[in-house]
């Protein structure tokens, strides 16, 4: 709702200004009322509560919510409106949840944050806009089981050993999985464990599409710069392509897949370097084996993998 234009003095500028008066609810139902202050062409903002007034100047404080966010001394991976008023409380005493729910909506629009509601919105920096979430992988194992013996391999077990490279700690693991059938998450029955001392880790969806799950792990003590943890990775998603592929985005110290199942399988395995235009076949490095739980075991264990090496992996019963 507007009401009519007036005139008055800027508490900015100290100019005379024709004042636009506007107000709107917020989502509590909360009446937020601010004030514009027109002159040559510019303007300021004045959010104006009724006890009291508080005057910004126009956009003073999304220039600080992403100097904030992006200092080195921010270290939360998700984090809700009160946790940024509660750092900028020193500074801007008087600065209102709504002033800084709508500029936090703001840095979402241009890409920089994202939000997902778990009763309360919840913003985390977007991990393309910037690295504050990244890690590296010096290791990793995935194991897929046969469990219903028509060759999909739906159990995944995933073994990744992570290594902190920035110079700040890590609260959280950003994740995506992908497949190549339609799934809902909970089906997936996803579970993550710190593998140090066997414990659960929390973790929290932020997109539940068909084929695509975007997911953050909350480790139960953060990672600090150069350290290290192994965490494990427990879903189900069938692979009806009979096809597994991983791409290495980093360096990485080794690699390994185990492929279970209670019948014989022919296995084709390849290694593609995309930067050097380079194919190679690693049929001849499967090894089968046998275990207990399973008659017919087959593994690969690689080394020294370059970045943006793509492994692929196929099979079929014989």
């Amino acid at each position: 709702m507007t009401f009519p234009k007036e005139e008055g003095i800027c508490p900015v500028c100290k100019r005379k200004s024709f004042i636009t008066r506007k107000w709107v609810l917020n989502n509590y139902k909360t009446r937020y009322s601010y004030t514009i202050y027109h002159h040559d062409g510019s303007v300021h903002y004045s959010n104006t509560t009724p006890n009291n007034a508080r005057t910004f100047k126009k956009g003073i404080i999304e220039k600080v919510l992403i100097e904030t966010i992006n200092s080195e001394n921010f270290k939360d991976g998700l984090f809700l409106t009160r946790d940024i008023k509660k750092r900028l409380q020193k500074e801007y005493q008087k600065i209102s949840s709504d002033t800084l729910r709508e500029n936090l909506h703001r840095l979402v629009e241009i890409g920089m944050l994202e939000k997902v509601r778990k009763g309360r919105q919840i913003y985390f920096l977007n991990a393309i806009f910037k690295d504050r979430l990244s890690y590296v992988f010096d290791s990793v194992k995935f194991s897929l089981g046969d469990t219903n013996e028509d060759a999909l391999f739906r159990s995944h077990v995933s073994i990744y050993n992570i290594r902190n490279d920035k110079t700040w700690p890590l609260y959280f693991l950003p994740y995506r999985i992908f497949g190549d059938t339609d799934i809902t998450y909970d089906k997936m029955r996803f579970k993550a464990i710190d593998l140090t001392n066997n414990e659960d880790l929390k973790v929290l969806l932020i997109e539940d599409n068909p084929r695509e799950k975007r997911i953050l792990i909350r480790l139960n003590r953060p990672l600090f710069p150069n350290e290290n943890m192994k965490v494990r990775f427990d879903y189900d998603w069938q692979e009806p392509r009979q096809n597994f592929v991983f791409t290495a985005a980093t360096n990485m110290n080794a690699f390994e897949i185990v492929l279970s199942s209670n019948y014989p399988l022919k296995i084709q395995a390849s290694r593609t370097i995309s930067t050097m235009n380079e194919l190679k076949d690693l049929s001849n490095e499967v090894v089968g084996t046998r275990t207990k739980k399973w008659r017919f075991v087959y593994y690969v264990k690689l080394k020294s993998i370059r970045p943006f090496s793509v492994l692929q992996f196929r099979w079929k019963r014989t």
